[in-house]
């Protein structure tokens, strides 16, 4: 169907304000893409204590996305503290995930325990970082925890010592007088 310019003028849109007016407390409900995340970084000193929890707001190149080369770079620049050198423990991402339909189910739960082993993922891997998108309204919530435990530097090469030791596998077959070993 083709209209003229005149009828186009005529068309009656005032739907789409009321429309509009509508929706707008609802938009914080909708989900978008994260630009920014909150990053908490958790320093264990030897006794198995946190000595030092740093936290900042990360502001994303990419929507939803901390590439591999951002959190290698977070990693060096947070490994020493104080003249103390750290290794990476683990990184856990928590990213709240719900639908805007599941919103009050979400409120009236007693037993965080469920959406919480939903919302959080330990990465095996430093790899880039996917966030998932949010609701505007939970943005703020969603973090990334790197965990940083103190180097024992006295026991550095004792450490290495016990890491490469290779163990026996036996292999039985049917008669017991022969063992095969195999090293691995």
């Amino acid at each position: 169907m083709i209209f003229d310019k005149d009828e186009e003028e005529n068309l009656d849109d005032s739907w789409i304000d009321i429309f509009e007016k509508n929706d707008k407390p609802y938009n914080d409900f909708y989900k978008n893409d994260n630009y920014s995340v909150n990053i908490n970084i958790l320093y264990i000193n030897k006794d198995n204590n946190i000595e030092k929890i740093n936290e900042e707001n990360f502001f994303m190149k990419t929507p939803n996305i901390i590439s591999r080369e951002e959190i290698i770079g977070i990693i060096k620049r947070k490994a020493i503290v104080n003249g103390n050198k750290y290794s990476l423990l683990s990184i856990i991402k928590y990213n709240i995930v719900l639908n805007p339909e599941e919103i009050v189910s979400f409120l009236k739960t007693k037993n965080f325990d469920v959406y919480n082993n939903y919302f959080f993922t330990t990465l095996k891997h430093i790899d880039s970082i996917f966030f998932d998108k949010t609701i505007i309204t939970f943005q703020d919530v969603n973090t990334l925890f790197i965990i940083f435990y103190e180097k024992d530097e006295n026991n550095k090469n004792n450490e290495k010592c016990n890491f490469n030791t290779t163990k026996k596998i036996y292999l039985k077959s049917y008669n017991s007088k022969n063992k095969k070993t195999i090293r691995r």
